[in-house]
């Protein structure tokens, strides 16, 4: 446990623990391969748990106080971050190889202001954009199967019924994204685009705090097995999480130790045939994403005008 600590803490090559803790560097692999799986099994379910009525309730709170009602921790703030892959094998590096110039996979996140990471998808190739990673992402499998916590808000006199991302320009004109206006001319859009581009950068500063706190994921990954470079990021996103719970400020009323009753699907089972392709259609309504931005920037202005 001590080896692989410092390994994921410290970004050491498995080479180097051997002075520390007097283990080869076969052994150390071994170390680090069973530690990841072990917080995965143990801790997994709680800490990459879908949010559940109790956290819906107070996160939505926490996003009417920032002017952004509806705003859920898994409808937080979205993006993309790389994982340079320094040893791709020879065969995947164009696969894996996108703007920059080594290898890299990505990891697509959800994260709340609290730092919490809600969402994590990770393992794609490099060369992908955001929006092939979000294509292939499951984010959006427990709306259209029905079994996503209730949500309903209401903005400038309209009603809605589902939650949205704050995103940046590249993702596309859905209801579930909430962007900021490019080249604001008007008081109200621009005093939208300072608040909108200011709480998108909660998914900024979780990458960074992930970064900091794991040296590992900072510098390049120098393995060779995907699924285990997957079992890294994944286990240091749950210990991430068990942080972020530990230091959590009491002003905060989430008890994450009794968080109730399980989010149960609305319908019981899946959705109909039907059903389920109407909320595909939900999802991907430009009209309504527009109608949704107007309302957020009427409501951020009647709330700060001018602030």
């Amino acid at each position: 446990m001590v080896a692989a600590m410092r390994i994921l803490a410290y970004g050491l090559p498995l080479d180097v623990v051997d002075e520390y803790v007097q283990i080869g560097t076969s052994t150390a692999c071994e170390a680090l391969k069973h530690f990841c799986s072990a917080v995965i099994a143990a801790f997994g379910k709680e800490y990459l748990r879908y949010p559940t009525p109790v956290d819906v309730a107070c996160l939505l709170q926490e996003g009417e106080s920032r002017g952004f009602p509806g705003m859920l921790p898994m409808l937080g703030s979205i993006d993309c971050m790389h994982w340079e892959w320094r040893n791709c094998l020879a065969a995947w590096k164009g696969m894996f190889t996108g703007c920059g110039k080594h290898p890299s996979m990505i990891l697509e996140a959800v994260a709340s202001h609290d730092l919490w990471i809600w969402h994590a998808y990770f393992g794609l190739p490099g060369s992908c954009n955001d929006i092939n990673v979000l294509q292939r992402s499951h984010i959006f499998s427990a709306y259209v199967r029905g079994e996503s916590p209730l949500v309903h808000f209401t903005i400038n006199g309209w009603t809605y019924d589902m939650g949205y991302y704050l995103a940046d320009g590249i993702y596309p004109d859905w209801p579930a994204f909430v962007k900021s206006v490019h080249h604001p001319m008007e008081r109200k859009t621009q005093r939208f685009a300072v608040v909108q581009e200011g709480a998108r950068k909660d998914i900024e500063r979780a990458f960074g705090v992930l970064q900091a706190r794991w040296a590992v994921i900072r510098g390049p990954a120098y393995g060779w097995d995907r699924e285990q470079l997957s079992d890294i990021m994944t286990a240091c996103i749950i210990m991430h999480n068990m942080i972020v719970e530990d230091e959590k400020s009491e002003a905060t009323n989430t008890n994450f130790d009794n968080i109730g009753t399980r989010v149960n699907p609305r319908n019981g089972n899946v959705a109909e045939r039907r059903a389920f392709v109407a909320s595909h259609h939900k999802l991907r309504d430009r009209n309504l994403h527009i109608q949704i931005q107007k309302d957020l920037i009427e409501h951020n202005w009647m709330r700060y005008g001018s602030i």
